[in-house]
């Protein structure tokens, strides 16, 4: 179990590595699929489990070290491209519901004008 534990970190680090450079080629969020974030979710819930498997002997191995500190890296990586999208989708939500409102006035004098007219 400890050294799956070990691969279970690498290979969730290669696939966050490899999404993170995905959506550096394609950085609008709304162009990636709605199960991705459950994605990530699920892969960072693989991790936690590997890290309260992992056995003594791996926890002190400096391979056990160095995959951690790249992981590490890679978290701090997906913190950054989440928080950007995160600002993105809220301007994006801004923009929208400053249109909606503007919509809805337009509708108002619209009605007003029919009842008038």
């Amino acid at each position: 179990m400890s050294e799956s534990s070990l691969e279970t970190i690498r290979d969730t680090r290669h696939w966050l590595e490899e999404w993170l450079q995905a959506v550096q080629t394609d950085p609008d969020p709304s162009s990636r699929p709605p199960d991705n974030l459950r994605s990530i979710s699920r892969k960072l819930s693989e991790v936690d489990l590997a890290l309260h498997n992992a056995l003594p002997p791996l926890v002190e191995s400096e391979e056990w070290k160095e995959e951690l500190s790249e992981y590490a890296e890679t978290l701090r990586e997906l913190r950054a491209r989440l928080g950007n999208f995160d600002i993105m989708l809220r301007m994006r939500l801004a923009s929208v519901s400053n249109s909606r409102a503007r919509l809805d006035a337009i509708n108002s004098w619209a009605d007003l004008a029919k009842q008038i007219g």
